[in-house]
């Protein structure tokens, strides 16, 4: 039951990420050749109509011809017996985002 909740939690977790947009960065004189959106993140040009998430950071940028478009992780929480476990900046978004960890999900039940 406790893994189900849990389930549950990190999927509305989720489907509550922060999103936000911006305005496309002029592009460093040693891009200016590429067509696409420059992201400082990974020093580089995606083209329009691509994603890219940028290991280090624990969101995701979705390049568009007119804007770019950022998501990130939403708010997670913990009831009895779980904790929040830490962002891992190792792992792209979302793989990177906090989750929900049970003390529950580690016992071995007898029947």
């Amino acid at each position: 039951m406790i893994s189900r909740t849990v389930l549950l939690l990190a999927l509305v977790g989720l489907s509550c990420a922060a999103t936000w947009r911006g305005n496309l960065p002029p592009k460093p004189e040693k891009h200016a050749h590429k067509t696409g959106c420059y992201v400082k993140e990974i020093d580089d040009v995606v083209p329009f109509g691509q994603t890219v998430t940028p290991i280090g950071y624990c969101y995701r940028i979705e390049c568009d011809s007119q804007m770019m478009y950022y998501a990130s992780c939403g708010l997670v929480g913990a009831g009895p017996g779980c904790h929040v476990t830490e962002e891992d900046l190792t792992k792209p978004y979302p793989e990177c985002c906090p989750g929900v960890k049970c003390d529950e999900d580690n016992r071995v039940h007898k029947d």
